[in-house]
């Protein structure tokens, strides 16, 4: 939400200038020191960083069509005003490259819209966190992974710095703390590290997500989730595409799932990572992937019966039961969001579970 000379709806409390307003510190020219620094002070976020040079944040600024002073969003729960420079300093700790740090801008943005929740989500005893999924042409030059160990080990730089600068940003623009403004139990990898990779575009038989979602296919798109984790599952015994993608769609609708905490099924997504040899033989079965949403729709259930008592009465309660027993994961096709990615090794698929409460939201890259 970057000010009216530039995107949309909020503006600078003051004409914008080239002028960096962050605090300055001094600290020894160590490595070590800086980290031990960032942990004492509670602006790390316990892995190490580095240094957010004047010259570093310039370089990322540079990269932007905005000035230091514009505002991108305000972030919960401290309600901080996430100007552009702040969120270039966050972004010099994690080692956001120049190139890269117009799409850790419109994460941001996309996290601030209404629709996503955010004030909830950065407070909830949940682990959910923003899990940011890329589109577009800029995918492979930023080292933004979308082949194997696209969530995890991939090691590519694009992959391991913007999802930790969006989280580096909510900690010291919003103050998001663990145990303090946010109360979540366990938390998850993604609360430290952030979670960032692409859509393997090239190995998908269906359109893209941006373009499912009504962008360009040459547009650089940054779609965020309100993601519980990450949920692996795997098959080596099943030759039927529909068999195996209803296999999917049971295992995805597991009974402690937030999806069934929520008093109606309408809310909240569920993003279905599948890798390139699977999405093959799903493409074969399912040539339009909106027949495959509705597939998942019609399988993603689980029988009344799996439930004790106590936990019937109040799924009835709520309607989540329809008239043959069935409760279903979700209420509309379209609540089932599908990305290719990972490497071809075949086996696998991973869910990002829905927190329940927040809807994908996707912002288009501004240079």
């Amino acid at each position: 939400m970057l000010s009216a000379r530039t995107r949309n709806s909020f503006s600078s409390s003051a004409p914008s200038t080239d002028a960096l307003l962050s605090a300055r510190l001094d600290v020894p020219d160590d490595a070590g020191a800086l980290y031990a620094r960032s942990l004492e002070e509670g602006w790390g976020d316990g892995l190490p960083v580095l240094p957010p040079t004047e010259d570093a944040v310039r370089a990322l600024v540079a990269a932007t069509p905005y000035a230091p002073d514009d505002l991108i969003c305000i972030l919960p729960p401290r309600m901080g005003n996430a100007t552009v420079e702040k969120a270039a300093v966050n972004a010099a700790m994690a080692g956001v490259e120049p190139d890269a740090f117009p799409l850790v801008i419109a994460a941001l943005e996309a996290i601030t819209m209404p629709e996503f929740n955010l004030s909830a989500l950065a407070a909830t005893t949940s682990s959910v966190f923003p899990m940011i999924i890329v589109n577009g042409p800029s995918r492979h030059r930023l080292g933004i992974d979308c082949s194997h160990g696209c969530m995890g080990g991939g090691g590519g730089r694009g992959s391991m710095t913007i999802g930790r600068a969006v989280a580096l940003a909510l900690r010291n623009v919003g103050g998001q703390r663990v145990g303090e403004t946010s109360k979540s139990v366990f938390g998850q990898p993604a609360r430290a590290g952030g979670l960032c990779f692409a859509e393997w575009e090239e190995e998908s038989p269906w359109p893209s997500l941006a373009v499912q979602r009504g962008f360009a296919t040459d547009d650089e798109v940054v779609t965020v989730h309100g993601g519980k984790g990450t949920h692996a599952m795997a098959d080596i015994h099943v030759d039927d595409a529909r068999e195996l993608l209803e296999l999917v769609a049971k295992s995805m609708a597991f009974p402690l799932g937030n999806k069934f905490l929520t008093p109606t099924a309408d809310t909240g997504e569920v993003v279905l990572a599948i890798n390139p040899v699977w999405a093959q033989r799903f493409g074969v079965a399912f040539p339009d992937v909106d027949d495959l949403r509705s597939f998942l729709l019609g399988t993603a259930w689980q029988p009344i019966e799996l439930w004790p008592q106590g936990n019937r009465e109040i799924l009835e309660r709520q309607g989540r039961v329809d008239d043959r027993g069935r409760v279903h994961l979700c209420a509309r096709p379209e609540q089932f969001v599908t990305v290719v990615c990972g490497g071809r090794g075949s086996l696998h698929a991973v869910a990002l579970p829905s927190w329940g409460e927040s809807a994908i939201q996707s912002v288009a890259v501004a240079r």
